[in-house]
């Protein structure tokens, strides 16, 4: 059994060796998705593989997120030009095809990032000779085992750290609403916010960390045992991969690893997703928008507390919290102070990156956070500081460099300068809309109308397995979404052929594979499928896609020139899941059974970030969505004849969906629509400027 180490910095090396670890794995520039870990420089690369190779340890080179075309060429002339690592840990369809002919003889291990949680989705890794699967960190051991006597590659699984609310590679909760994407790197974890819920305060998506160290036993049958942790402090793994020795080498129970406070606090759950599926539910006071105070034990935080006289307390003081604006570049500032004058500051872009400034030592001058804040929006409209932290000492009067303050406003103004963007009015009238529904009751009243053409989500396993009801009502008449999740590896095949001779939409790579038998009228692909370069496009046409859907996260501008005079879907308006999650919320609102409560939506109220969320049940997952709906104006960009609209109509009710669809039939849609109550709040999705 391999025990896979993480490393981000020269000190992971050294702890990796020192500890025995038999792999390691880390990233070079912004190739992976740890881009606020340091990474490493082209010199330590090679220098660490060198080493490394010394001890007889491997090393394994992230290239776990999506890349666009121009990346593509970079990683392999970068390649090309330097050592090649033991294996490539990979997630983008292009990125792979490329690393197959360039180095053939490179190991490719398929990251959790690419979402493997089947035995389809692991076949199909194993087609694309891919030697190891990544597991998707929700499966259960029974599901693990499942897979793991169904394939012959390579098994490897997360056994401690942090995890996602979201399904890894799904989710949206960054990009859709102005953030950081977890698909670049560059996730903002919003999930870890403060939330409330019927003035109740806490961190209610917030998953617990993984501790699976005493279930190595019952992972006997995995190939590699992984660690999360690039981030993390060497100390830190340092003492993990030391239980982990004891475990592999003993009986003995290796216990927690922070004593008995942390285990008291819930902070770290014990099985944790190995055996269900399991929210942290940690309640805090009521929130003034003023400050937040946590109490620190043995330098770990520990509660929240307003016992000022306290000396461990430690106030962190926020100046300024405005709302999270979707249509603005939102910025986020943290400053560090040693004694009364600024030290470091962290500043957290609207695309997610993370960028320092330190202190110059040079001229301090008094700081005035109202007038930074005044500074900077005034020179950029589109500029919204919604947060400001720092930890709040007894006097309240703070210095910083006066060239660290003109450094500051002049880097985050130019980092947001706007793109200029020439307004057109293509005098656009739509002459179709694909509508996505799940409500029979919606396809029975346009199933008949021209103008629309229904792409039926056949949202869970359960709903496939009752799909024969839907052919036998609508035949050919409707395109078919197939379900994003199979967590138990049903085998879906007996219903696949039912949809033979329809028109069917893929949501996932490996349905490819599993389908590649069956004889379709027409094949569509979802977003969920990421095409961010044209090397996954050749890949999506050779298996015979010819309708794509454009990445919400990218601008239009940027999927056009991937997709040419390919047709290409684009999202015109509605809600689009932002997190696909298989965590219950049952502890917050009391439900009790999910299929009775599907159609319930419950609203969840982001404290940090001033924006109110919907989440919607369904019997295997739940979404998340943005209580505001996407509505995108295509009048103001220069469109290709390839084009088609689509409007996702989840969740709304009949009412909304027939006055939205007659008006998306008039010219000037866009300006109509927006008078309406519904539509009023809506914003614009990355039409503009992408998250790449």
């Amino acid at each position: 059994m391999e025990i896979l180490s993480p490393a981000s910095n020269m000190n992971h090396i050294k702890v990796a060796i020192d500890n025995n670890a038999n792999a390691v794995y880390g990233g070079v520039k912004e190739w992976n998705a740890r881009n606020k870990a340091v990474n490493f420089t082209v010199e330590e690369y090679n220098f660490i593989i060198y080493e490394l190779h010394k001890y007889n340890i491997k090393f394994f080179l992230t290239l776990n997120i999506l890349m666009l075309d121009e990346e593509i060429e970079e990683v392999i002339n970068f390649l090309k030009n330097n050592k090649v690592p033991d294996a490539f840990i990979v997630t983008d369809i292009g990125m792979i095809a490329r690393l197959k002919k360039e180095f053939p003889n490179v190991p490719l291990h398929f990251s959790t990032q690419f979402g493997a949680h089947n035995i389809d989705d692991v076949n199909y890794i194993k087609s694309m000779g891919g030697e190891r699967a990544i597991l998707a960190r929700e499966l259960t051991f029974d599901e693990i085992d499942n897979i793991r006597e169904k394939t012959d590659i390579e098994i490897e699984c997360f056994i401690w750290g942090s995890q996602c609310l979201s399904f890894s590679g799904l989710c949206f909760f960054g990009t859709l609403i102005n953030g950081g994407g977890g698909n670049r790197g560059k996730c903002i974890i919003t999930c870890r916010d403060i939330y409330s819920i019927n003035d109740d305060y806490g961190h209610f998506l917030y998953v617990p960390d993984m501790n699976c160290i005493n279930l190595i036993s019952k992972l006997n049958k995995i190939d590699c045992l992984k660690l999360e942790g690039r981030r993390r402090n060497p100390k830190e793994i340092a003492k993990v991969l030391e239980m982990i020795n004891k475990k592999m080498k003993s009986k003995i129970n290796a216990g927690y690893l922070y004593g008995t406070s942390i285990k008291k606090n819930k902070l770290y759950e014990k099985i944790n997703s190995r055996i269900k599926p399991k929210m942290l539910a940690k309640k805090v006071p009521n929130i003034e928008d003023t400050d937040v105070c946590i109490e620190y034990l043995n330098g770990k935080p520990n509660k929240f507390s307003r016992d000022y006289k306290n000396s461990n307390v430690k106030y962190i003081y926020t100046e300024i919290k405005k709302p999270y604006k979707v249509n603005k570049k939102n910025l986020s500032l943290e400053f560090t102070f040693k004694g009364h004058y600024v030290a470091e500051i962290l500043y957290v872009n609207h695309r997610g990156t993370g960028h320092t400034f330190y202190d110059d030592k040079n001229n301090y001058v008094e700081l005035n956070f109202q007038d930074l804040i005044n500074d900077i929006e005034s020179k950029n409209e589109d500029i919204n500081i919604y947060k400001l932290k720092y930890i709040k000492n007894s006097d309240d009067t703070y210095y910083i460099g006066n060239n660290l303050y003109k450094e500051v406003i002049d880097c985050l103004i130019n980092d947001c300068r706007s793109t200029v963007h020439k307004s057109t009015d293509n005098n656009l009238l739509i002459k179709q809309v694909y509508l996505e529904t799940s409500d029979e009751n919606i396809i029975d009243f346009y199933l008949n109308d021209s103008f629309v053409k229904i792409i039926y989500n056949i949202v869970t396993i359960n709903d496939m397995k009752n799909i024969e009801h839907i052919i036998k009502k609508y035949n050919d008449k409707i395109i078919y979404k197939l379900p994003l999740f199979n967590w138990k590896s049903i085998d879906l095949l007996p219903y696949l052929k039912l949809l033979s001779q329809k028109e069917v939409m893929f949501t996932r790579f490996s349905q490819l594979y599993t389908c590649k038998n069956i004889k379709f009228k027409k094949k569509y692909c979802d977003y969920t499928i990421y095409i961010w370069n044209k090397e996954t496009l050749t890949y999506l046409k050779n298996n015979g896609i010819t309708e794509f859907t454009a990445s919400p996260e990218l601008s239009y501008d940027r999927n056009k020139s991937i997709f040419g005079s390919d047709n290409m879907q684009v999202i015109v308006g509605g809600k689009l899941p932002m997190v696909y999650t298989r965590n219950c919320f049952s502890h917050l609102f009391g439900c009790l059974n999910c299929s009775k409560n599907k159609q319930n939506i419950k609203n969840i109220t982001n404290v940090d970030k001033n924006m109110n969320f919907e989440i919607v049940c369904n019997d295997d997952y739940r979404c998340i969505f943005n209580k505001e709906p996407i509505l995108n104006d295509y009048s103001a960009v220069s469109l290709n004849n390839s084009t088609k609209f689509r409007y996702v109509a989840l969740n709304q009710d009949i009412d909304i969906i027939k006055n939205t669809v007659k008006k998306l039939k008039e010219h000037n849609y866009y300006k109509k629509l927006k008078k309406d109550e519904y539509w009023k709040d809506s914003y614009q999705c990355n039409l503009y400027e992408g998250k790449e």
